[in-house]
């Protein structure tokens, strides 16, 4: 199934915002087409998300 980043950050990864989600949303998409199957591709996407947010700071930003 081919993913946006608003469709899959709705579905996979409530967490995910602007970038990350769609990085996510790619590498999902691009994993199936390449034959991977979907939950597998699911979870790598978000492991790679949930590392995106972490690394740019704004999952875990501290408010002032």
């Amino acid at each position: 199934m081919p993913w946006d980043a608003r469709s899959f950050a709705s579905k996979h990864n409530h967490k995910l915002k602007g970038p990350a989600a769609e990085k996510a949303a790619a590498q999902a998409t691009a994993m199936v087409k390449a034959g991977v199957p979907e939950g597998e591709a699911i979870a790598t996407a978000n492991k790679t998300g949930d590392r995106a947010m972490r690394k740019s700071g704004s999952l875990y930003s501290r408010k002032p």
